[in-house]
């Protein structure tokens, strides 16, 4: 679950839609790009992109210190329709350093290059996503499978047809992904390769890293797989989707563009929910943990504040003046609680005693077409008390998803209508509005709970 990508460069003409023949691309144009040098020095791209490393090595003799010509004299005489370059594209982790980067791609270099000689050219290239403007660190790394041995050749001699009775005579062997015992299989173990790589660095320097998950900031194992959704799914019982990918019309997409940025922002919004909903299949347990850890410290923190406050007052419900307790508040309230907190307390306690109000009214009367005038004042204290709670949107969703469940028991199916007030802020809060603009219509007084007196039933008498 990186991206991880193979391609080769082949030497060939290519004939476009209009039968025009133009030259495909190129090893040195490869090369320019990755190091962005000569004509890609001021490229679009990279614009803000930041050029963290960039090596070259195994080069022969008539090249040495000199890539750009190593890599233009394979465009000029490797065969017609043979590879002139591998290009690998990796992902490399936002948690490693600059540093830790570094290191990872000599690792490569070692893996990949070193290993069979092979002439190479990487860079480490580091730019803020369209998304988030998170950092995205990622290596590209090209090498010639051209075997570089101790032989003296020219240019044109290297990539002659390698003579394995008289190599002097030869070019420079290719160690092809056959010729190496790979085969089809090369992007696979490629991938598994870098997997074990960047695995073994993140165990190293950043075994865990934090993942914000519905709302809340958990640390999880750091770690990659080379697996794909598919395939992770079937392994583990997941349910990881795939994420669409944006191209670069869409990326790049100009102001005088509308339709193309309309659908940037499009992209971008079911982006982040699939990469949500993946961070809570993958962590969820790690969340739940970490819920329970929250519930349990604010709990005992609650509980030590009440037993504080219970001191100095008969009734820790009853609505409090905060300018006659500010002081003695000052000296009772726990360090690392302020008086934000503090208020958002009462703010709760406030919310959970209009619950239980509203509960037992319904109990409490029979249930008609009027009952919804019943608990309709007591809601409008609930979202005044919520609001000054100063809650997230989400947890403010919970609280009256919450409320509903708890009334619903109370409720017959045919009596919903009793809930319009609380389904009317659900659908308020779903559409991601802060709960502060939320305004309830005027207050109803419950036809059920005036005074028989001030009721008109045109006799002194009770009503039955």
């Amino acid at each position: 679950m990186f991206y991880c990508n193979l391609e080769h460069t082949v030497k060939t003409a290519v004939k476009t839609r209009s039968g025009k023949v133009k030259k495909a691309a190129t090893a040195k144009n490869r090369f320019h790009y990755i190091t962005r040098t000569s004509h890609f020095r001021n490229y679009k791209e990279s614009a803000a992109e930041q050029i963290e490393f960039v090596k070259s090595g195994n080069m022969p003799s008539f090249a040495e210190g000199k890539p750009a010509e190593f890599w233009q004299a394979a465009d000029v005489y490797e065969r017609s329709n043979g590879r002139t370059c591998s290009s690998l594209v990796v992902a490399f982790p936002k948690e490693l350093s600059k540093a830790q980067r570094i290191e990872l791609a000599e690792q490569f270099i070692a893996e990949f290059a070193d290993r069979y000689r092979y002439p190479f050219t990487c860079a480490i290239h580091n730019h803020a996503g369209a998304i988030g403007g998170i950092e995205q660190p990622h290596l590209h790394f090209m090498y010639s499978e051209r075997h570089v041995d101790d032989i003296e050749r020219t240019p044109e001699q290297f990539f002659k047809r390698y003579n394995p009775k008289q190599p002097e005579k030869g070019g420079a062997q290719k160690l092809t992904a056959d010729v190496l015992g790979m085969g089809k299989a090369q992007l696979q173990l490629y991938r598994q390769k870098t997997e074990e790589l960047i695995n073994a660095s993140l165990a190293q320097h950043a075994p865990t890293k934090t993942v914000e998950i519905r709302g809340i900031p958990v640390e999880v194992p750091s770690f990659v797989s080379c697996l794909s959704h598919r395939d992770y799914n079937k392994k583990h019982g997941t349910q990881l989707k795939d994420v669409p990918v944006m191209n670069k019309a869409v990326r790049f997409a100009r102001k005088d563009e509308p339709e193309l940025l309309a659908k940037q922002q499009e992209m971008i919004e079911e982006i982040k929910r699939i990469r949500a909903e993946n961070n809570y299949e993958l962590y969820q347990r790690y969340y739940s943990a970490e819920l329970a850890r929250r519930n349990q410290l604010e709990e005992e923190r609650c509980k030590k504040l009440e037993d504080a406050l219970r001191e100095k007052t008969d009734s820790f419900l009853e609505p409090l003046n905060k300018d006659l307790i500010r002081d003695e508040y000052f000296e009772l309230l726990p360090e690392h609680m302020n008086d934000q907190q503090y208020f958002q307390r009462l703010a709760l306690e406030k919310m959970l005693k209009l619950q239980e109000q509203m509960v037992q009214k319904l109990r409490d009367h029979p249930i008609d077409e009027h009952s919804s005038a019943l608990i309709h004042n007591d809601f409008m204290q609930y979202v005044e008390a919520m609001k000054s709670a100063h809650l997230d949107r989400i947890m403010n969703f919970d609280h009256v998803q919450q409320l509903k469940f708890s009334l619903m028991n109370e409720l017959e199916p045919n009596t919903k209508h009793v809930l319009d007030d609380i389904q009317e802020l659900q659908v308020f809060l779903s559409q991601g509005r802060p709960i502060h603009q939320y305004e309830p219509s005027a207050p109803v007084e419950p036809k059920q709970l005036r005074p028989e007196k001030e009721q008109d039933h045109g006799y002194d008498g009770p009503s039955f």
